[in-house]
């Protein structure tokens, strides 16, 4: 700590000290001398009286020299610096954490936060000569593969221009535990200087405990913008909810923004398809609220298309984009082999199972449906069709039937009165045993079992799809290795799965048709069929792959490229498997995109008893920071109204 004066010259004033003692000698009264008979007696009276006198005099004349120094004193403004945080000494050794994270983009008047923060880090570096390093919070490549390297202040200046804005989460354990990792065996004095917008996305995960043995350094968080929360909306997920990407097929595609902000707004969302805009729509959202948003599409090709949803621009534009890939797949080609074809269509026995299949006629199905009689099976190529259905067929073509298994391909077995069990028995790939038809009278059973942990029945609960109300008046009984879909009130197996290599084998104990029940009737029965097929060719969910956030590691053991988006950053990757194509949308991480900032109480509590300061950078802050000052002229302005007082006090009452 040291005291210095900002204007020296005027100390030159303190000669004017001498000025009371020539006023106070100039000004002193002689003695006059008078002829007096009792000149003993006035004598001793001069004595009395001259006592107080000179020390009132000699005290007035302290005071007034006392006064004079204190106002040429002020003049010159003492200050007392006190080496702070930012102290250019060549003995400190300075950790520079420089925040990349995604939320460091903000645009305010000023201009980005990130270009604002490396600004305050070339003025935190200028004339320091000590030795620094400086360390992203996002940037593996730094983190891990290059060897961390103290500079001279200059070095690391320059060496920032190179530092770009990452799309992804500050990972601040991992960055503090280097920097202390750096500084533990250092014998210097130690600093951490950590500039960043102290967003909650990256600093709420902050665990010290995690971090091992401290260094005893000293920190400083230099935060960028404002401790309030800034305003933004992103887009927060985009899925399928009503129909899959089939070509000629409806579907609905739902879009998730999310407003995390603190008050209210509107944006507007477009949707653009392999480079195009095909729809747009606004959306109004209250403080803190999710808004959906839907888009009706109608895909004429099939294959992979890129799509994007955008945003209106806002303060953070990296977060107004979404990127997914959308699998638009061929109408899924069924193959019905009629065990049981009559003259009237109604009574045949595909006819309620093509209803189920194309409901409202072939424009608005996945499905494309034939239907062949057991005549016909022969002849027909199996290549094309992604699914077989057999409906009360007395005798199937094994061979015909394993080869098509063998591409992994589903089977559907419907039974009926046509079908003889030892047929079906001697089937080779066939893992159960069919008995005889069973009738149970008067009372007929109901579905009493349905397997929940199967995809397609899980919906199967509410009162509008309910199996339950359905009659079974005859159905074969099924023995063997069984998984259960559906079970009957006896605990016997109404329809069973089995894996038959790649594919699936599925029997449904009774008719397809009216004959033996009436679950063709019931509501359920199309959600049933469907549901059963769509997961059995891979079409549930498969149109819209799940998406990944940046920093998160892909499950696909291969290398991406990028083939839409910002380089390196978000966009759509293409993975190349001997399965054949995949792509995957990565996106920013959502986290990064709630800008609500840690208090300095909240980070206050992460550190414990280490000691931080958090000073929010402003233009030319660093000044103070670089030696912590004191002005002294208030406390001399208290002392020489303080002395002043005295004065008068002395000079009229004593």
């Amino acid at each position: 700590m040291n005291l210095t004066f900002l204007n020296p010259l005027f100390l030159l004033g303190l000669a004017a000290g001498i000025l009371p003692i020539l006023i106070h000698r100039l000004t002193q009264r002689k003695a006059i001398s008078r002829k007096f008979s009792a000149v003993r007696l006035l004598l001793q009276s001069q004595r009395i009286i001259a006592r107080p006198q000179r020390l009132k005099h000699l005290l007035l004349l302290a005071l007034r020299i006392l006064a004079v120094m204190i106002l040429v004193f002020m003049m010159a403004r003492p200050v007392l610096i006190q080496q702070g945080f930012a102290a250019l000494r060549s003995t400190v050794a300075k950790v520079v954490i420089l925040d990349n994270s995604l939320s460091m983009g903000f645009s305010e008047e000023r201009g980005v936060r990130y270009d604002l923060a490396k600004r305050a880090i070339r003025e935190a570096l200028n004339g320091f000569q000590g030795q620094v390093a400086v360390i992203p919070t996002v940037d593996v490549r730094d983190r891990q593969n290059r060897e961390f390297r103290w500079m001279e202040s200059e070095e690391a200046s320059k060496g920032l221009a190179t530092r770009s804005l990452s799309y992804g989460k500050g990972d601040t354990n991992a960055t503090l535990s280097l920097a202390y990792h750096q500084l533990r065996n250092l014998k210097l004095s130690k600093q951490i200087m950590i500039v960043s917008d102290l967003a909650h996305g990256d600093w709420e995960g902050l665990d010290l405990s995690k971090l091992g043995t401290l260094s005893d350094a000293d920190i400083l968080f230099l935060r960028i913008g404002t401790p309030d929360r800034d305003p933004n909306l992103c887009v927060k997920s985009v899925s399928l909810v009503e129909g899959e990407a089939v070509v000629g097929v409806p579907s609905r595609l739902e879009v998730t923004i999310s407003n995390l902000s603190n008050t209210g707004g509107a944006a507007l969302i477009q949707l653009y398809l392999s480079g195009t805009k095909v729809d747009q729509k606004s959306i109004d959202l209250r403080t803190g609220e999710d808004g959906k948003a839907y888009f009706e599409l109608y895909l004429q090709r099939p294959g992979w298309i890129d799509g994007e949803v955008r945003l209106s621009e806002d303060h953070l534009d990296s977060d107004n984009v979404f990127y997914f890939p959308l699998k638009v797949r061929e109408k899924i080609k069924v193959l019905v082999l009629d065990g049981d074809p009559k003259t009237s269509l109604k009574a045949s026995e595909s006819y309620y199972l093509v209803n189920a299949l194309v409901p409202g006629g072939l424009e608005g199905s996945p499905f494309s449906v034939r239907v062949i009689t057991e005549g016909e099976m022969e002849k027909v190529d199996l290549r094309p069709y992604d699914a077989i259905f057999l409906l009360n067929v007395g005798r199937p073509p094994p061979s015909r039937l394993t080869s098509f298994l063998d591409a992994g391909k589903p089977v559907f077995f419907f039974l009926g009165d046509r079908v003889s069990p030892e047929e079906y028995n001697t089937l080779s790939f066939f893992p159960w045993r069919i008995g005889p038809v069973r009738d149970v009278g008067q009372k007929p059973e109901e579905i009493a079992q349905v397997d929940r942990e199967s995809e397609p029945l899980r919906f199967l609960s509410s009162k509008e799809v309910n199996l339950k109300g359905a009659n079974f008046r005859r159905y074969v009984r099924i023995e063997g290795s069984i998984k259960k879909l559906l079970a009957l009130e006896n605990h016997d197996p109404l329809l069973v799965e089995a894996n038959v290599g790649k594919s699936k084998l599925f029997m449904f104990a009774s008719s397809a048709d009216q004959d033996w029940n009436d679950l063709p009737l019931k509501a359920a029965y199309l959600p049933l069929i469907q549901g059963l097929l769509k997961e059995a060719v891979g079409l549930a969910g498969s149109s819209l792959p799940a998406g990944l956030r940046v920093g998160e590691p892909s499950k696909e053991q291969a290398h991406p490229t990028q083939i839409k988006g910002t380089q390196e950053g978000p966009g759509i990757y293409q993975f190349l498997l001997p399965s054949g194509e995949v792509r995957r949308g990565v996106n920013v991480p959502y986290e990064e995109s709630n800008l609500t900032k840690l208090t300095k109480g909240e980070l206050e509590k992460k550190f414990g008893a280490i000691h931080i300061q958090v000073v929010e950078y402003k233009e030319g802050i660093l000044k103070d920071l670089q030696s912590g000052r004191k002005e002294l002229w208030p406390i001399l302005l208290v002392c020489l109204m303080v002395v002043l007082a005295g004065e008068m006090v002395i000079a009229n009452r004593i």
